[in-house]
């Protein structure tokens, strides 16, 4: 699993991921596909972006770089041929890319990629908490230090969430 600068709980991840645990091959995020950046200088800048085409290229379908999770049998794949898997400039397009000819189960769940107040706010209001929040903008929780309890007073799982859990 990988995890950056966001607000997540642990209960609703565990509940998430427990779903999918007997599965061999599966990677579970927030799906995306976008623009390959070209141009030299621009955030998320891809030095290799001829290898997807001409301009205008998107990317193939993966996830999020904020979290992800992928099965113990894709972990060990990666760990037996890491000398041999490229690695592009951004850890989520290197990922995403080394499952493109293998049979994986891509699953989109979007609990996995709430934006901050208000929208993780009113999504666990109506009983449907989120596994992370962040802002688009940042990648993350912009201002986090500041932010990162507000953010969890507002969008937080039942505080009786963790205790109660059985997975």
């Amino acid at each position: 699993m990988h995890l950056d600068y966001i607000s997540n709980f642990a209960a609703t991840l565990g509940h998430t991921l427990v779903k999918h645990r007997m599965k061999p091959r599966v990677y579970i995020g927030c799906m995306k596909c976008g623009p390959v950046l070209a141009k030299k200088g621009v955030r998320y800048y891809e030095p290799e972006n001829w290898k997807f085409g001409g301009d205008g290229n998107k990317y193939f379908r993966h996830a999020t770089g904020q979290l992800y999770a992928i099965s113990n049998e894709l972990a060990a794949y990666i760990s037996i041929n890491q000398h041999i898997l490229h690695k592009y400039v951004n850890e989520d397009v290197s990922l995403g890319s080394w499952f493109i000819g293998l049979d994986v189960e891509h699953i989109d769940d979007r609990k996995l990629c709430c934006g901050t107040p208000p929208d993780c706010e009113w999504k666990a209001q109506a009983g449907n908490t989120c596994v992370a929040s962040f802002d688009w903008s940042c990648s993350g929780i912009c201002d986090s230090v500041v932010r990162i309890k507000e953010v969890h007073q507002r969008c937080s799982e039942n505080s009786s969430a963790i205790w109660n859990a059985v997975f």
